[in-house]
Parts: C-alpha cells; structure tokens; sequence
C-alpha cells in the first residue's frame, strides 16, 4: 500500500489518481497518522485497462508479420551509403 501525505495529495493528485486507477490503495496520512484510504471502486478490477492486457494478441499479430530478410543494421548501412 503507498502513503501519501496531504501536502502530497493536494500538489500532485494526478499521481496518487494514476497509483489508485493501478488499482493500489493509498493511506493518506495527516501528522504521520492515517486519516483516509482512497481505493479503487470494486467493480473497477475487471473493468481496468491494463498496459499488457492484450499483449498475446499483439505478439500473435506480430508473429504472423513476414521478418525482412536484412537486419536493421544492413538498411542503416544502406540508407547511409545512399546519401
């Protein structure tokens, strides 16, 4: 669980909002103490858009793309000679 304090939250809220759409929690505190807890909606889990979520269909895409027959290396070398 992060902390964060209220001077925190109140100068840099869309971090502690990014941390909480993460689906973390976060205690904010008050004087070292605990004074609220901003969790996630409980619906939110399965509704939240994940950064790998789909990542075995993109990989699959990707799978299914013809490789170039020329490394990066030879077309750098190639675009380079030709200027």
């Amino acid at each position: 669980m992060k902390t964060a304090n209220i001077r925190t939250v109140r100068h840099d809220l869309s971090t502690v909002l990014g941390h909480v759409r993460n689906g973390e929690t976060v205690a904010i505190t008050y004087r070292k103490r605990t004074v609220a807890l901003l969790t996630p909606p409980p619906l939110a889990e399965a509704e939240r858009d994940r950064p790998w979520s789909g990542l075995s269909a993109r990989l699959e895409r990707l799978q299914a793309q013809p490789m170039p027959r020329e490394t990066a290396a030879d077309m750098l070398a190639a675009d380079r000679e030709r200027y």
